[in-house]
């Protein structure tokens, strides 16, 4: 059931459209409105997070959260201290922007 819901979320189909392989549809809904409904997608998400953190070499929790995924040329704006970078974008971004 886990995969079911993981793929239809990868992937990013609707949930008519998932495979044959995998658990009938309306079970697969069920399970995910239940798990939903009960918090249990938020835990999955944090305790997966956290593994791929530990797993990564870094702590469990992070210590900051991008809220806005824009990069921003920010050199003549934001001090050269409060600057982040984007691996990503492969660019310096001003942090808060």
């Amino acid at each position: 059931m886990l995969g079911a819901v993981f793929y239809v979320v990868d992937v990013g189909i609707k949930w008519r459209a998932m495979p044959a392989d995998f658990p009938p549809r309306d079970r697969v809904d069920a399970f995910f409105r239940r798990w939903r409904e009960h918090g249990l997608i938020g835990e999955f998400h944090d305790r997966l997070g956290g593994k791929v953190r530990q797993a990564a070499g870094r702590d469990q929790q992070p210590s900051a959260a991008v809220i806005d995924s824009q990069s921003v040329k920010a050199d003549a704006v934001v001090g050269a201290g409060s600057r982040g970078y984007d691996g990503g974008k492969r660019s310096t971004a001003g942090a808060g922007t």
